[in-house]
């Protein structure tokens, strides 16, 4: 799983509760199925209309997204591995955008060890324990595969 680094707009600070830009579609739109290796701009056509989806960010709907990953593909399978694994993935571009916002608005005192936010940490903690309640009937390497890169990036654990 590679991890990226979003471009967020998340300075100032409001008062209330306000949206946060990314200008990343394919981050909440399942029919995008190329994820862009640069991030460019959107086409400068003329009948062009950028929208802004709503797409709320906290540690109860991550997890809730997740847990209806796993009831639509339930047990990891051959045959869905690779559907499942994907659908993994695009969550956790939503993670890693929570993270790198609670990770800039509070800074750790040492950032050289601590590459994460607090938050996030703890959120990936709860995600690995229902990767790892996934039922492994024949895949090959979906759930471990996801296991084992989010323990060694989120939890500096090395593979087992």
């Amino acid at each position: 799983m590679d991890f990226i680094h979003h471009i967020l707009d998340i300075w100032p600070e409001p008062r209330e509760a306000a949206p946060r830009f990314i200008n990343e579609s394919w981050l909440i739109d399942s029919t995008v199925d190329i994820v862009p290796d640069k991030r460019t701009p959107p086409e400068a056509e003329e009948d062009n209309i950028r929208i802004y989806v709503p797409l709320d960010l906290n540690k109860k709907a991550i997890l809730r997204r997740l847990d209806e990953i796993i009831e639509q593909y339930g047990d990891a399978t051959e045959e869905n591995e690779m559907e499942y694994s994907i659908a993994v993935e695009r969550l956790f571009m939503q993670v890693e955008v929570y993270d790198q916002y609670w990770y800039v608005r509070h800074l750790p005192s040492d950032r050289e060890a601590q590459r994460h936010s607090e938050k996030c940490v703890s959120l990936v903690k709860e995600i690995i324990g229902r990767l790892e309640n996934i039922v492994d009937i024949d895949s090959e390497y979906f759930p471990f595969d996801v296991i084992r890169d989010l323990k060694k990036e989120y939890l500096g654990m090395e593979a087992d």
